[in-house]
Formats: structure tokens, sequence, C-alpha cells
């Protein structure tokens, strides 16, 4: 029996290739003769460049840069010379993963991701694919694009650092030395949220308060987005306020596609471009996939709920491993899942089977039944 196994990461807990290794060992002990083809997968968030890593022949370029906070860290991204393609990861420069304990948004911003690009771009790359989950920012790309060579005036003309506490005060945007010129490179944004950019659904009030900010920041910050879509459109003559995903990574979509004309796409669906998931699809005979959880949100085109419905078009049926699953027979169907296998037990079991995920795994793995 053939056998795909292509999870997401559980975030906190488990790497994708960490589940595909450990989920391996115990399906080949329980059945020695399966087949198994890995294919670890991503959303556009955390995980996304290991993702690429494993499925794509491309350089590993290592490089200091700022954090969201502007501290030294150490950062990657991974260059394909062949076609001159860099991918990026937002994360691993201005993630929230690095500020957890000192989270300071309003001072945050994405300067440090903008110096993976420009060094990628430095070093030939002609496309880049940029994943902006798991962002720690709310800046509108603002420290992507200073550190790309533009600036940010207030009224005075001086220029202001490039952070989420001036986006109210921006007047103009100095483009006039970015080093991202008209058609010399191709910046596509892979996100994992579809967010419009300001207002009560945007980027501020949604997921600023999961970056630590409290009720007056979010006000501020959406008066600061606001501020920004008007002078994209004034300046830029870019409306993002009606592109789909630019509130995503605190605007920064909406400031990338301004700025640098680039354009956003599902996350989960480069991804499965990228590592050929549908070929690996049809040449399975079952599929067998996972996230940190599956409930009702699942549902809205999350990575689970594309990759069953991908199976379901070639007769495939799918298995689902995850975290925690919130739901019952009729969310499974919804979802297209044949079977669920959850490591938490109840909500309160949670932190224990994050913290326990390994053993966990290898546990809930062996429950597992395949139709041979």
């Amino acid at each position: 029996m053939k056998i795909l196994l292509a999870p997401d990461s559980f975030k906190g807990s488990l790497s994708a290739g960490e589940i595909i290794d450990i989920a391996s060992v115990v399906l080949r002990e329980k059945y020695p003769g399966v087949k198994l083809t890995p294919a670890a997968l991503a959303d556009g968030g955390e995980g996304s460049l290991e993702a690429v890593a494993l499925s794509l022949k491309a350089e590993k370029v290592e490089l200091p840069v700022n954090d969201p906070l502007g501290r030294p860290v150490d950062s990657c991204y991974l260059i394909n010379k062949k076609n001159n393609t860099s991918y990026i990861e937002l994360a691993r420069a201005s993630g929230l993963s690095l500020v957890m304990r000192k989270a300071d948004i309003m001072n945050s911003g994405t300067y440090g991701t903008g110096e993976l690009i420009r060094d990628a771009i430095q070093k030939g790359s002609e496309k880049i694919i940029l994943f902006i989950g798991g962002s720690a920012t709310n800046d509108a790309a603002m420290g992507i694009a200073h550190a790309l060579g533009c600036r940010f005036l207030d009224s005075k003309k001086d220029v202001l650092e490039p952070v989420a506490k001036n986006m109210t005060r921006v007047r103009e945007i100095d483009m006039s030395n970015s080093a991202i010129k008209s058609g010399e490179a191709e910046i596509i944004v892979a996100s994992d949220v579809n967010n419009p950019f300001c207002g009560r659904k945007g980027a501020a009030y949604v997921y600023a308060p999961q970056k630590g900010a409290n009720g007056n920041e979010v006000a501020d910050m959406d008066r600061g987005l606001k501020n920004m879509s008007g002078l994209f459109k004034k300046q830029l003559n870019t409306d993002v306020d009606h592109i789909p995903g630019s509130g995503a990574a605190g605007g920064a979509g909406g400031g990338l596609a301004a700025m640098f004309d680039a354009s956003i796409v599902s996350g989960a669906e480069l991804i499965f471009e990228l590592v050929n998931i549908k070929e690996k699809i049809i040449n399975t005979d079952l599929v067998i996939t996972g996230e940190g959880m599956i409930d009702e949100q699942t549902a809205n085109h999350k990575l689970v709920y594309h990759l069953a419905k991908i199976a379901g078009v070639y007769g495939k049926k799918v298995y689902a491993v995850c975290g925690f699953f919130d739901g019952n027979e009729s969310l499974k169907k919804k979802l297209g899942l044949e079977e669920v296998y959850s490591l938490a037990e109840n909500k309160d079991d949670i932190n224990e089977s994050i913290t326990g995920a390994k053993g966990r795994l290898k546990k809930i793995t062996r429950k597992i039944d395949l139709p041979i």
C-alpha cells in the first residue's frame, strides 16, 4: 500500500519534518510492506521554508539580521540559482517567536525581513517568494521597504523610524532610492490569511492583540494603517483596501503590493504547487495529513481542507492526525476526512499534549488502522 504523509507543522511542538519522521518509523513497524511518500506542507506561516527545503533543491543562505525590535538575530533563506528564485520566511527575521517575552508591537518592524530580501536581490534573485505568516509586527511593510532603500517622511520631511507607532505620522513615501526598480524583481507574497488591510476585520483589530497590543494600541495602529492606505492610493495609485490578504502580517501584504507591485497568493496553494502535491496524491492509495488544531475554522480554506478537497477529486481517502480535534462526525464529513486522530483527549489536555507531543504522536500513530 502506498501512503502519502503530508502534514503541516503542529505549531509550538512539532515541525512537519518531525511528524513525518516519527510517523514513518511507527507505520513501518506496524505495516512492514507499506510504501511511504513524504511531503512536508505549510500554509505560508512558520514551517514554510522547511517544506520548501525538503521538496526543492535550494541553497541555504545564512546571515545576521535585525529582529522585530532591532536586536541582532541569526537568520536564513533559500536560493535556487538555476531559476534565480529565493524563498524567504518572514517569521525567521520578524516573527512573534523571536520576541514572545518582550513583545512590543508599537516599536516593532519588519526591517530584518527586508535585509533578507536585499541580500537575495544582491545575489541575483529575480523572484522573491515571501511567506509572511507568524509575524510579530504591524508596520505595513515599512521596515521591509526601509531596508530596500525607501524612506518614510513626516510633515517636516524628516525620516521616520519604520515601526508601527509611526504609521500615523507618515506624510510622504520616498521611493527614489528603492533597491527594487520596476520590473527588476518580482515579489510573491504567500499568505496564510485573507484579511483586509484595515478596519474591524483588518490587520490591527484581528491580529495585533495576539501580538501583545492593548485596545488603545490597536486603535492607533488601525488609524496608522488607514493613513498608509491613503498614501498608497494618492502616491502609488494602489487601493490596498480592495486587495484580499492585504492585512496579512500586520499589513505587510498590502504594503508590499503597493510599494513593490507584489502579488498576494494562498500560501497553502503555493506550497502544494512547489511540492507537486497533485501528482503525489494521484500516485498514492491513502493520504495522511494533519495540523495542530482541527475545528470549524479548518473549513475556512485552511491547509487540511484544501488537501482533502484535492484528494477527493481523485477518489483518495484522507486520514488526519492533529494536536486536538474540536469537532464531531459532521465536521469530519464537511472537511472530507475519513478518520481523525487527536493527540489531546480534550481541551484541558492540550498543554500536556504539546509538551509530550513526540510520545503522543508515536502512540496515536500506532492506533491508525490502514484499509489493507
